[in-house]
């Protein structure tokens, strides 16, 4: 009698215990904690392979909105200026006049070659979104290093030999702005430091407020530009 009495709860706590594991299918819980924002079923609806499916293979679709993230490729002759940590500067054409800052989350060494050239991908994690949303198109600025006070002048300034044009005395109008006297122009040599696309730094040479001059490609006249 022990012993079937024994053997009959044995077989209820199994039975039990497939009861259990029955109703824990029937609760689905989500991967991470977020907003739902598309739900493909309702309660009551038959979910079957088929169904799922036929929804893309999501019962539901959630974003986790304490952080948002965007990827950007970097090109090959970039990437080696690229860091962990970098600040990044946001904007989004949805979004005209803000500013948002992001950091470099991950640098990838898995790239991509197109058309002879390669790119790899970098994440972005974007600490201050404001009133961005998933899904908007941004564009972003990595910030690769900062000299401060640096004076530049454009770099279509900079001529071959690291030279510029200056006006000398009488080259340029009594108000300034367009250059009256070619022959008066002077070319002085410059020392040049960092640069980007459109500023190169000048360590000597030149003292901030002097004039140096651009080629007008368009006229083959002079265009004058003021040193920053």
């Amino acid at each position: 009698t022990m012993e079937n009495a024994q053997s009959q709860l044995e077989n209820a706590q199994t039975s039990l215990d497939n009861t259990q594991d029955t109703y824990d299918n029937y609760t689905i819980t989500a991967p991470i904690s977020g907003t739902v924002i598309e739900k493909n079923f309702k309660a009551g609806d038959n979910v079957d392979s088929s169904a799922v499916t036929s929804a893309g293979g999501n019962l539901a679709v959630l974003y986790d909105m304490s952080t948002l993230t965007f990827e950007m490729k970097v090109n090959e002759l970039d990437i080696n200026n690229i860091q962990v940590g970098q600040e990044v500067e946001i904007t989004a054409d949805a979004l005209e006049g803000q500013t948002f800052s992001g950091v470099v989350d991950k640098v990838s060494i898995n790239g991509t070659t197109a058309n002879g050239a390669t790119s790899y991908p970098v994440t972005i994690i974007i600490e201050d979104y404001g009133d961005l949303r998933p899904g908007m198109n941004v564009s972003a600025q990595i910030i690769g290093e900062v000299v401060p006070n640096a004076l530049c002048i454009p770099v279509d300034a900079v001529e071959r030999g690291n030279t510029v044009t200056v006006p000398g005395p009488g080259a340029l109008s009594e108000d300034g702005l367009s250059v009256v006297d070619v022959t008066k122009l002077e070319t002085k040599e410059v020392t040049l430091g960092r640069n980007d696309d459109e500023y190169i730094e000048v360590t000597d040479g030149l003292e901030e407020g002097d004039v140096v001059l651009i080629s007008n490609q368009a006229s083959s006249l002079m265009d004058m530009m003021m040193g920053g």
